[in-house]
């Protein structure tokens, strides 16, 4: 004899949304149909639907369950590090068919139907964005970057502008381009406009050094430079074994004159 399936469970909807932190929300409604509409145990619903819905490796939390909808905590469903310019969220995907598999091989796939993949899934970032599956049977996972406008602005200028790496003795050396002071060297001087520039290198007592250079847009530029002393190193003083020195030299000069 042949059992006709009295039970169905098809999914309607499920919204997502990721925090901060890469946790998320989700909310998933679903339809139940059947003449023994209300026998289903709420626990089978309960194991096959966090079943359908696990997407990372920690397994979802219910937080509350009614006939028609369910909320729960899916903790590290995304992935967050920074970048560049911003916040990356890489988010888990999701196999809704893992929920039918294991009911079709459970006691009970005689008597039960269910379809777990939503109409729609709604996947909502923590500024708001949003991304929407229609007729899906899995969530593949979203990479999606929350762009800092300070962050945003530091990479563009970087990018069209270059920087000076200065190095060279002696220390702290005074560096002028185009006649402006940037600071001293050795050092490194980012957000330098591309083109021709001209250093120049000074320090008291010793002799100024100018170059010219040819900056590109997002490089950064080596540049070593050896300053001379202009003071010339002082003789040092006769000591006393110089005098001593000086006078027999004298006394000799003075007996021979007398022979």
């Amino acid at each position: 004899m042949i059992i006709t399936p009295v039970f169905a469970f098809t999914a309607n909807s499920l919204d997502i949304t990721v925090d901060k932190s890469g946790n998320a929300t989700a909310v998933f409604r679903f339809t139940l149909e059947g003449l023994l509409e209300n026998a289903i145990p709420q626990s089978m619903l309960e194991e096959q639907l966090l079943k359908g819905l696990a997407g990372s490796s920690e397994p979802p939390t219910l937080v509350s369950m009614d006939r028609s909808s369910a909320t729960l905590v899916l903790r590290n469903f995304a992935t967050v590090h920074d970048v560049p310019t911003g916040t990356q969220y890489d988010t888990s995907s999701m196999d809704f068919k893992k929920a039918e598999i294991a009911l079709q091989n459970s006691a009970v796939s005689s008597v039960i139907t269910a379809d777990f993949s939503p109409s729609t899934v709604t996947l909502t970032f923590p500024d708001k964005y949003s991304r929407s599956f229609s007729n899906v049977d899995s969530l593949p996972s979203i990479t999606y970057i929350i762009v800092d406008p300070a962050k945003a602005a530091a990479v563009s200028a970087a990018s069209s502008t270059g920087t000076l790496k200065i190095s060279g003795s002696p220390a702290d050396t005074e560096v002028y381009i185009d006649g402006t002071y940037i600071g001293n060297s050795p050092s490194t001087f980012p957000n330098i406009a591309p083109g021709a520039h001209t250093l120049r290198f000074q320090k008291d007592q010793y002799m100024p050094v100018t170059k010219t250079i040819n900056m590109s847009a997002g490089k950064t530029l080596p540049v070593s430079v050896y300053l001379v002393a202009t003071t010339p190193t002082a003789a040092p003083a006769p000591g006393f074994e110089g005098i001593l020195a000086g006078i027999a030299l004298a006394g000799c000069i003075m007996i021979r004159l007398r022979q």
